[in-house]
């Protein structure tokens, strides 16, 4: 029994790797936030970068969602390229919506946030 539950946990982080690389970079005791440093794309002062949030509560029953965010690192703003929602933790269950919205109105990053410690980072990966 033992051996097949390890088993088990091996395969599924063997699995889970397989997909997104994501990397834990907050968390506020509400959520972890993740980016999966694999999707970064620059151009010019612009960045996008794929996000994930997973709550320690549901909130209208999500627990977790993925969002394709874009940054302009000069002007300090942002705005979400397409989203999802899901009804487990680590976008697991089902998938309960998503949206799909490239001109999503720029919205500036507030200091002090998760936002603002996202967009430092893949801004300061930029080549």
């Amino acid at each position: 029994m033992i051996v097949r539950a390890i088993a088990v946990l091996l395969l599924s982080l063997v699995v889970t790797s397989a997909h997104a690389e994501w990397v834990l970079y907050g968390d506020n005791g509400k959520a972890e936030f993740y980016y999966d440093d694999k999707t970064i794309i620059t151009n010019g002062s612009h960045v996008t970068v794929w996000e994930m949030l997973s709550y320690s509560f549901p909130l209208n029953g999500v627990l977790s969602n993925r969002s394709h965010k874009e940054y302009d690192c000069k002007q300090s703003q942002f705005r979400n390229l397409r989203g999802e929602f899901f009804n487990a933790q680590y976008l697991k269950g089902e998938k309960i919506s998503s949206n799909n919205d490239p001109e999503d109105n720029w919205r500036p990053v507030i200091n002090g946030t998760q936002n603002q410690h996202l967009m430092e980072l893949v801004c300061g990966m930029r080549s």
